[in-house]
């Protein structure tokens, strides 16, 4: 317990939306409030609050914001700043999540001279890179490259959830390795019920809300919906996937960006011939992910970052069912390099439609797989590790 210590944590995300860097603040603060850490979260007007959290947001601003890139951001950072700077953290460790977070942190510590904490899913300029492939380029590429190591140098720790972003900052000359540390992200074991340990009644009522029979083999996804997430690859392997497997269904939870709005992959599944097939009910609350997943068979993630993490993956091993993964670093990290930690890491999209397929076609190994997953979130994975982690870095920076 650390009934005496008090944390400031900057999230400049919509906090609490289902997906993204939301999952991680969530599951950070409710081990630190556990552990007795008084906990403030400063986030913006938009997501929901979760009880028992102490969330400060700006006044003024719609509560309707999407994830991803948003003009608006950064007027939603200046609001934050100012909420920053009005509520004094001198008593408290300071952690700052994202890049953007990274930027009001050096502002307040230059300002006041406070150390932070920063908290990296990723690289801001490779997700910006994605939508807008010149901000890597040229000129503004060196400039979005230099304020990344700029605020990365100025933090007192860095933490990264990603092996791929570790790897990549570890060769830089910014951050020396007493400050850069690899802490993925955990989950909320307790949260969820195997997927073999739920009634068949149970399974067969969540499955006729999308139309499916207990004799469909479901494959899941959850998380924002994206191209770089592997959306499109699912859709586009399919009709291959459904040729050997008939009886397989896709549930893609999710929310989607405003340029790649959820209307966009629906009407792309219905000229596929897929709309009963390939299913987008949009976000699921975090409440009822466990469930959901309860009621699946296999979890998806064809996300082909190398620098993010994939806090996805852990959901999918509580949950008792196995993943098929696309190779990253990141994914490497929870499910090894073969099936014995309840997963299968592919090179591309072909080898993951052909795994997905084999899994499909294989229940008892699907079962033993789930089995190996659900065991391995229960004894590496917890947030309370993390938290622990975390408060222990907090004192060094």
């Amino acid at each position: 317990m650390a009934p005496d210590l008090s944390l400031t944590v900057v999230a400049p995300t919509p906090f609490f939306t289902e997906g993204g860097c939301s999952y991680r603040v969530l599951g950070e603060t409710r081990a630190f409030i556990r552990m007795g850490v008084s906990t403030n979260i400063l986030t913006y007007p938009s997501g929901r609050d979760w009880p028992g959290m102490h969330i400060l947001r700006p006044r003024q601003s719609s509560r309707k914001m999407g994830i991803g890139l948003n003009p608006i951001r950064p007027l939603y950072d200046l609001e934050l700043l100012r909420l920053l700077l009005r509520n004094d953290p001198s008593s408290s460790y300071l952690h700052v999540h994202l890049h953007e977070g990274g930027l009001l942190g050096r502002l307040e510590k230059a300002l006041r001279g406070h150390s932070y904490l920063l908290d990296l899913e990723g690289s801001f300029l490779e997700e910006a890179a994605r939508t807008f492939p010149w901000m890597a380029k040229g000129l503004i590429g060196a400039i979005g490259r230099s304020l990344e190591a700029s605020l990365e140098s100025s933090a007192g720790q860095v933490v990264v959830s990603s092996q791929g972003l570790f790897d990549a900052l570890s060769k830089t000359a910014h951050i020396g390795p007493d400050r850069l540390h690899h802490v993925p992200d955990g989950v909320e074991v307790s949260d969820f019920t195997p997927r073999d340990h739920v009634s068949s009644e149970v399974r067969e009522r969540l499955r006729k809300k999308y139309g499916f029979s207990m004799n469909n083999v479901v494959a899941v996804y959850v998380g924002g919906i994206s191209p770089q997430q592997g959306i499109n690859d699912i859709l586009e392997t399919a009709p291959e996937m459904l040729k050997a497997v008939p009886e397989l269904r896709f549930l893609i939870y999710g929310t989607a960006s405003q340029l790649n709005s959820l209307q966009t992959y629906q009407e792309r599944a219905k000229e596929l011939g897929l709309q009963k097939i390939v299913l987008f009910p949009g976000p699921i609350p975090y409440e009822e992910v466990p469930l959901a997943l309860a009621a699946c068979d296999i979890g998806l993630t064809w996300k082909y970052s190398v620098l993010e993490g994939s806090g996805k993956i852990p959901l999918y091993m509580a949950a008792g069912i196995p993943t098929v993964a696309l190779e990253t670093p990141a994914h490497r990290y929870y499910l090894g390099s073969d099936d014995s930690r309840g997963g299968i890491v592919t090179k591309d999209k072909d080898g993951a439609a052909k795994a997905t397929i084999d899994l499909a076609l294989d229940g008892s190994r699907r079962t033993s797989m789930g089995r190996k997953a659900r065991e391995v979130a229960e004894r590496d994975l917890s947030w309370d590790n993390v938290a622990k982690r975390l408060i222990d870095l907090h004192k060094l920076a």
